[in-house]
């Protein structure tokens, strides 16, 4: 059966423009955009100490320039939080659902061999460098020029537009969306809809799908924990060993595939780009004829990482942890199993079998260490709601006519999921997803989370286009282009 894979080829579509005041426009301010991605990169705010305050300096010094409200919430001292909301002048009763714009400041630590300077944007060969690059000032510097374009056309505003910078939300949000939603309520009022981080684009032979993200993976740390005698390290009876044997266990231990209705439609968008022999092999996954077939399918399906994430949890061990001497053996050795678990699982169920495995072995111990808020955000079947029919169009203005959306579920944990909590409608859409070249791979370099963090600027641009073409599509209160050409006069 021949391999199944997308091929993760990205083209640069020429983007239609609605008359040559639209191009003008959108391309001042592809360059504003980036200019506020250069100097937010520049400020410091790598976790574990990321100092949001100074971002968030940056962000209300340009709000002041073009005289725009807004609010800073600060859980600590050098933590902070920046809300500002464009009020449409339509009366409430009149104003459709309020739109979310959310962005985080705070990256993750510094880590790697980095060739260019984290903390300062480095653009060369096509690239924009930097910590945060692509997770997420792009976003922040891409909400921050929308939010001063929109508001000198407040007056064509049909609802609200809020605009969030948050912190903390490569550690869990603590000092960020919760920490607003728990103690300031009222920055959600009228909010049903956002626009997060979280998903990209991917083209095909045949066509162009703009990935959304519509659903998240729970996340659930197990610390996996292996005992044995302590003393010298000539000693034989050794927790690292046992440590390793246990690991080996759940190496070879196959989690089991799942489809559901949501990712049943997943698969059923995806075949139309695929050929006879990928085609043939989804319809195994989607219609087998004996349990032994749909495994089949599923196990060659899950040779790309974005599909095995539909069908099937993981479990990374990330952290491992025993003694710091060399000639020191401590009695026992532990590894931190980082699972993502997709949002049909039961949590439970999947912790009492990973612990059956070592029934037998009373040196092998398994604790949670966090585990998911039930219930779980659960994904509609399909989408016909106010957002996904302005990112549908949005993404044909963008990439192309034939550009189609594909909502799936990302691997990765977001503030989406907190969002969904509050009851808000979240899609998570990004640039061009991240290829890593083979240079990059050996290297691990280049994508979120890695040393030599870029963004291409093709992408950044394409990613601008793709948010801006939303937001008209959501915000105007005339449909069709008579509100989007009056939106082009600057004020």
């Amino acid at each position: 059966m021949k391999f199944f894979k997308l091929i993760f080829a990205f083209s640069f579509l020429a983007l239609p423009l609605h008359a040559a005041g639209q191009e003008s426009l959108q391309s001042k301010l592809q360059d504003e955009a980036k200019t506020h991605l250069i100097n937010l990169i520049a400020f410091d705010t790598a976790q574990p100490s990321p100092n949001e305050i100074n971002a968030v300096r940056y962000i209300y010094t340009v709000l002041n320039k073009n005289k725009i409200d807004w609010d800073i919430y600060r859980p600590q001292k050098n933590r902070a939080n920046l809300a500002a909301r464009l009020t449409s002048p339509l009366p409430k009763k009149d104003k459709k659902p309020a739109l979310l714009l959310i962005a985080h400041l705070d990256t993750a630590a510094i880590q790697g061999d980095w060739t260019v300077t984290p903390l300062k944007a480095t653009v060369k060969d096509g690239k924009i460098y930097g910590l945060g690059s692509r997770d997420a000032k792009n976003y922040a510097a891409i909400n921050l020029t929308l939010l001063t374009h929109f508001a000198k056309n407040k007056e064509l505003l049909n609802r609200d537009i809020v605009f969030l910078f948050t912190a903390d939300e490569e550690a869990g949000s603590d000092m960020g969306l919760k920490y607003l939603h728990d103690t300031y309520p009222e920055i959600f009022d009228g909010i049903s809809f956002a626009l997060n981080e979280g998903g990209g684009v991917i083209s095909t032979q045949k066509d162009n799908f703009l990935f959304v993200e519509a659903a998240g993976k729970m996340y659930f740390d197990i610390l996996l924990t292996a005992r044995a005698g302590s003393g010298n390290s000539a000693t034989q009876d050794n927790a690292i060993y046992k440590l390793s044997q246990a690991l080996g266990i759940l190496g070879k231990y196959e989690l089991p595939y799942q489809l559901t209705p949501f990712t049943r439609n997943f698969f059923k968008q995806i075949a139309t780009t695929q050929d006879q022999d990928a085609q043939t092999t989804i319809n195994m996954l989607l219609n087998p004829t004996e349990e032994k077939y749909f495994k089949q399918a599923a196990k060659i399906i899950s040779e790309d990482s974005l599909f095995q994430a539909q069908i099937q949890d993981s479990i990374t061990p990330t952290v491992l942890t025993s003694s710091e001497e060399a000639n020191t053996l401590l009695p026992q050795a532990s590894a931190l199993l980082n699972c993502r678990l997709l949002p049909s699982t039961n949590p439970q169920e999947f912790f009492e079998k990973l612990t059956a495995l070592f029934d037998n072995d009373e040196d092998i111990i398994l604790t949670i260490k966090e585990q998911p808020q039930l219930p779980f955000p659960q994904p509609k079947e399909e989408a016909n709601d106010e957002l996904f029919n302005a990112l549908e169009n949005s993404s044909k203005e963008t990439y192309g006519p034939n550009t189609k959306i594909l909502l799936g579920i990302s691997p990765a944990s977001s503030e989406s999921e907190i969002l969904r909590r509050f009851g808000i409608l979240t899609y998570g859409i990004g640039p061009q997803f991240f290829t890593a070249t083979k240079e990059d791979k050996d290297s691990q370099k280049g994508g979120p989370h890695q040393a030599d963090e870029f963004i291409e600027e093709s992408a950044f641009k394409e990613q601008f286009n793709l948010t801006f073409h939303t937001l008209e599509n959501m915000v105007y209160k005339e449909n069709g282009e008579t509100a989007k050409q009056s939106s082009v006069q600057e004020k």
